[in-house]
């Protein structure tokens, strides 16, 4: 893709979208950077610039119907300037679909999407990867590294291996994102403010298979209807991971929990990995690491370099990740678990008793899936913010046999949470709405929960 004298218009200005800019300024693109904040709030953005033009405080029409081409940052919705663009036959395309445009066609593209796990999946499978020796590059909707640096990293080579979490809003302006594996770990109701139906939403994160071919591989979960039935429709290899009890290993992925084994099966071989290799616990973690080992094994990587990869792993932060232990009672920070059907998953299968955090802003949502769960994992509830009281009523309604109080704020709630605990127990954040009502995001809520914990812990000694 040339874009010399190309006028290529990003729309955000945050890392991607700086990212973006100087790419293809690089590249000797005319580049406008389109940002609805005002010039006063992106000072610091601006000064990363290099020869960029500015729309900022709004996106002006003109500028868009003007451009040669239209980049979307991550998370940007549909904006009357982008509807504008493609009426006037700009293309407007996804930070992923531009950086899939400059891959080398040797290397190896693994995607992966789902509304839970997709983070520590890529997480995982990165650092398997890794493990090979091959150049490897990991990021994507990921931590701080835009798939567009893959563009001039070193695993942008033949056999090179580029592995990339990615959103459904990062799919929904895509027009040709082939990966070699695609990988789709399950599908709930999330982000239905956006999608405004479920549907929608799920035909967002299946586009991920959109453009497979028969040379490809898809992985799918065998238990959720959604992913198999984008999976199903794609030309491409399937491969199902299952974590039931009665699973046949020749699906693609199963678990031995007699042996406590994860079995991966490739070209119609079984292979056996012990669990004990993963720091990680839950079912959902289990079904995390089969995608995972299935990504890794498609992409050539050595049953070796896979139980070496698993044991260097670490839990990302607030993802279900062990942050202290007082009196006998385990701390789990969780705080990534936005949704009633990731917090659902992350407790099912508990290895002990706990005292669940919950609450923040609702999401429109039932409760009952995570409910159920309660029922055979907690012992008790602690309810914080906005949907506080709906999260009660909601309880209520279910029949709900726990103890649930509220708190006025994370460190009431960690100290009531502590009083219901017994040891040998744990207290588990894990909120299963978003942060916005006390927070910034996810992450600052976890460290809020820590430093509860740190005060609990100075009192308590």
């Amino acid at each position: 893709m040339d874009l010399t004298g190309k006028h290529v218009v990003v729309v955000g200005l945050a890392q991607t979208g700086i990212c973006v800019a100087n790419f293809c300024r690089e590249r000797g693109a005319r580049v406008t950077v389109s940002d609805g904040k005002p010039a006063a709030q992106l000072e610091a953005r601006v000064a990363q610039l290099e020869g960029c033009e500015l729309d900022l405080g709004g996106h002006t029409v003109a500028t868009f119907t003007d451009a040669d081409l239209v980049v979307m940052s991550p998370g940007v919705p549909e904006l009357d300037a982008t509807r504008a663009a493609r009426e006037a036959g700009v293309e407007v395309i996804a930070e992923i679909e531009l950086a899939y445009r400059f891959l080398h066609p040797g290397a190896t593209l693994i995607a992966i999407t789902g509304t839970n796990g997709k983070s520590t999946t890529t997480a995982l499978t990165g650092l398997l990867c890794e493990a090979s020796g091959r150049p490897t590059f990991c990021g994507g909707n990921l931590g701080n590294h835009p798939l567009i640096e893959a563009v001039n990293h070193s695993a942008n080579c033949e056999g090179g291996l580029i592995v990339a979490e990615v959103a459904g809003f990062m799919l929904e302006t895509c027009t040709s994102f082939r990966p070699s594996i695609a990988a789709c770990l399950n599908i709930s109701p999330d982000h239905l403010e956006r999608y405004g139906t479920f549907d929608v939403y799920a035909s967002m994160k299946t586009r991920i298979f959109a453009w497979l071919e028969e040379s490809d591989h898809a992985i799918a979960n065998a238990c959720d209807a959604r992913t198999m039935e984008g999976a199903t429709g794609s030309p491409a290899t399937l491969h199902l991971f299952d974590s039931t009890p009665d699973a046949s290993p020749a699906l693609g992925a199963s678990i031995d929990r007699e042996e406590d084994k994860l079995l991966i099966t490739i070209d119609k071989l079984v292979e056996h990995y012990p669990i004990g290799d993963l720091p990680i616990i839950g079912n959902h973690n289990m079904e995390n690491a089969m995608a995972a080992y299935l990504c890794a094994r498609l992409a050539g990587v050595e049953p070796g370099a896979i139980r070496k990869g698993a044991r260097a792993f670490t839990p990302q932060k607030h993802r279900m990740e062990l942050v202290g232990e007082e009196g006998g009672v385990q701390y789990f920070d969780d705080s990534k678990g936005t949704n009633v059907a990731a917090v659902a998953a992350s407790l099912k299968g508990f290895p002990r008793k706990l005292v669940l955090i919950a609450g923040g802003v609702d999401k429109g949502g039932a409760y009952d899936e995570m409910f159920d769960v309660l029922a055979q994992v907690a012992t008790g509830m602690v309810l914080i913010g906005q949907a506080a009281p709906i999260i009660r009523k909601a309880a209520e309604d279910f029949g709900v046999d726990l103890s649930v109080v509220d708190a006025i704020d994370m460190n009431d709630a960690v100290a009531k949470a502590t009083d219901l605990a017994n040891e040998g127990e744990a207290v588990v954040l894990s909120p299963a709405c978003s942060s916005y009502d006390m927070y910034k995001n996810f992450g600052e809520r976890g460290m809020a929960f820590r430093a509860a914990l740190e005060t609990l812990s100075q009192l308590a000694n």
